[in-house]
């Protein structure tokens, strides 16, 4: 059952992403830059936090439904491998500074979202009690 929810999870994520992720592309002057990747990293990491901790403080007897938000639809809407490609890609295309800054937005901007989502979730799990 809990690969059910998962998979139902990783779905709506991926879909999610690819349209997140492409409209951020389409309507941003990021040139090669892989904008939607990393915006879409970073507010999955946000939801991640937030969720985990609302869970924790509110619903700790709900797992499966943790596991459809947090490893299905966040699983699936963020992406390591496509940060890892587009980075590549762009120390290949000699946009080395570019790849540089790539790796340390994503890798700080993503650990702030989890901290700023699990602050946040305390806060509104504070004023639910």
């Amino acid at each position: 059952m809990n690969v059910v929810i998962v998979g139902a999870g990783g779905f709506l994520g991926a879909a999610g992403r690819y349209l997140c992720s492409g409209l951020i592309n389409q309507r941003s002057n990021a040139g090669v830059f892989p904008l939607g990747t990393l915006a879409v990293n970073i507010l999955g990491a946000f939801l991640i936090g937030f969720l985990s901790e609302l869970f924790a403080q509110c619903m700790p007897e709900r797992k499966r439904l943790l596991l459809f938000f947090t490893t299905g639809i966040t699983g699936g809407f963020t992406t390591f491998s496509t940060f890892s490609l587009e980075t590549m890609g762009l120390f290949e295309q000699g946009h080395h500074g570019l790849g540089v800054l790539n790796i340390l937005l994503s890798v700080l901007c993503c650990l702030a979202g989890v901290v700023i989502g699990k602050l946040c979730a305390q806060k509104l799990a504070g004023t639910l009690h």
